[in-house]
């Protein structure tokens, strides 16, 4: 009967010893999804801000050949020819 006595504290320590150890994997789990989460927000903003970036950049790319093809096709399609300069006679006498 101390026998079994002494094995049932026995294992109630090792349970005790268990409780405590599924106590701390629940708290560092708690602790991971609580990282992970934060580590996903911050590459969603980072990748969100990447996004904005290359937005700016081909909407700007794209003004910039607008004003350059409306500027060519505006300015040199000119189809009256250059006037020449009106020649002057200078009158005897001004000088």
């Amino acid at each position: 009967m101390k026998e079994n006595f002494t094995k049932t504290l026995e294992r109630e320590g090792k349970l005790s010893d268990l409780d405590n150890r599924a106590e701390e994997l629940r708290s560092m789990g708690q602790t991971f999804t609580r990282t992970s989460r934060a580590v996903a927000q911050k590459q969603r903003v980072r990748h969100r801000c990447w996004c904005l970036v290359l937005v700016g950049l081909a909407v700007g790319l794209t003004v910039i050949i607008l004003i350059v093809v409306l500027v060519l096709w505006l300015g040199g399609t000119s189809n009256t020819p250059p006037v020449p300069p009106a020649i002057t006679r200078a009158t005897p006498g001004e000088d």
